[in-house]
């Protein structure tokens, strides 16, 4: 959970910080190289604990499938 929670914080520092130079390049080397073994990491604890990313497994498809829905009610408006 470490490596996920040090992704993020990069992640956060990168994107609302104003960062400039050479530790720009270095935090989006840190994001890619921690993003890609967070990956593994969820893998990990989706195979030991299956029933933890159910919720949000729940959750994301939920708001991905409202999006597409108003996305499409939107379309036929303005058509």
């Amino acid at each position: 959970m470490g490596l996920i929670a040090f992704f993020l914080v990069t992640l956060f520092v990168y994107f609302w910080f104003p960062v400039r130079g050479g530790l720009k390049t270095f935090l989006l080397v840190l994001i890619m190289v921690s993003g890609w073994l967070s990956i593994f990491e969820l893998v990990a604890i989706l195979e030991a604990r299956p029933w933890i990313f159910a919720p949000i497994l729940i959750v994301i498809a939920s708001v991905v499938w409202k999006v597409q829905r108003d996305r499409k009610q939107q379309m036929k408006k303005s058509v």
